[in-house]
């Protein structure tokens, strides 16, 4: 895949994240995995775009990788743990899972939407949503 092909995917699943929390269609937490499916293909995005592939495939591996190549917002890290909050990692603990409630959702979307925004302005692409 280049990186048109993970802008596309998530951009889907920003779309996919944005309608369900409209509509109430989901809930929370797979709301919360659309949501971190379409951070993680932007963050991909832009790394392809520059020549690399991601050397791990964690939102927050991917984001350290993002702040060595471009000025990235400082918010961006904050928002970047609070996801990770609700993250179950492959362990053999088990841990609870952790669902987030609607105005952890809501702040969800909006990172997710400044990330989207900030994506496009460093692809220097107009979005069509």
């Amino acid at each position: 895949m280049d990186w048109k092909s993970y802008y596309t995917e998530g951009t889907d699943y920003y779309n996919a994240a944005m309608g369900a929390s409209q509509k109430k269609t989901l809930g929370n937490l797979v709301i919360y995995n659309v949501v971190s499916m379409s951070v993680e293909n932007y963050m991909t995005c832009l790394l392809m775009k520059t020549g690399l592939i991601p050397e791990h495939s964690s939102i927050s591996g991917m984001f350290r990788e993002l702040k060595k190549l471009y000025v990235v917002p400082e918010v961006f890290q904050s928002e970047i743990r609070f996801l990770n909050r609700f993250m179950n990692f492959c362990s053999l603990e088990v841990a609870p899972v952790i669902v987030p409630d609607d105005e952890e959702v809501t702040r969800m979307i909006l990172f997710n939407s400044s990330l989207k925004d900030w994506v496009e302005g460093c692809l220097n692409i107009k979005s069509t949503i």
